[in-house]
């Protein structure tokens, strides 16, 4: 099973070791809205979390994937992995755990992070859940980011999938290493955005896709977990 799993995990992460975490390029035309566009995605890329199956016997479960952008931007679509490790503390409580780094050019990102996920709802259903969770990003050469995301969904299940949708918002703190006067040297927001996901279970692991929608900044995201104990 760990071997299932890896052959999984090791794509996610080979396939994302062409992304640029550069917050200007030599091909851009507006570079100040390049830098930003480029630090907002990596927010959001940031609030990804595990899908944590309600009332399931199995405690852990580690989830690997990857996000990409949905609309092309000046240098191409960008490309995210994604690693993240959740436990069940309790039938209606979770915590979640996002610990992993991996080279993307001439930087070696270093993402880290927490969160809680907290069910609720009738007692034979529990189908509502909010997640709260800070995860930063460190060790680039440009930049440096913090990203706070509260977000609610509800779960159901339709034709045997799983699914759970609602809505969420993502802070984020970011703070530049370099003096560029098209570069922001420091910029906080917030991102809101609409979130669903769909996942299918399996006997040895579970497939899912999910995405997370704003009018000017999107991701979708593809993904697989193995559940633990």
């Amino acid at each position: 099973m760990k071997k299932i799993f890896l052959v999984f995990a090791i794509p996610s992460i080979i396939f994302c070791q062409n992304f640029d975490f550069n917050l200007y390029s030599n091909k851009c035309q507006n570079c100040e809205s390049f830098s930003k566009t480029r630090i907002k995605l990596s927010s959001l890329w940031l609030s990804e979390s595990p899908i944590m199956r309600l009332n399931s016997k199995n405690r852990i479960v580690l989830q690997t994937g990857f996000a990409s952008t949905m609309t092309k931007l000046e240098d191409g679509y960008l490309n995210y992995p994604n690693l993240d490790l959740g436990i069940s503390v309790t039938n209606n409580l979770a915590m979640t755990i996002k610990i992993f780094g991996f080279n993307a050019n001439n930087d070696s990102p270093q993402v880290i992070g927490a969160g809680l996920q907290y069910a609720y709802g009738p007692k034979d259903s529990l189908n509502w859940i909010t997640a709260i969770q800070r995860v930063d990003l460190k060790a680039l050469n440009h930049f440096r980011l913090s990203s706070i995301t509260i977000d609610i969904r509800k779960y159901f299940i339709w034709k045997s999938i799983h699914y759970r949708a609602g809505f969420g918002s993502n802070f984020f703190k970011q703070y530049a290493y370099i003096n560029e006067s098209f570069i922001p040297q420091k910029m906080e927001g917030q991102i809101n955005y609409f979130g669903i996901d769909a996942l299918s279970y399996y006997s040895l692991f579970n497939i899912g896709i999910g995405a997370k929608i704003h009018p000017k900044k999107s991701i979708i995201t593809v993904f697989v977990q193995k559940e633990i104990y």
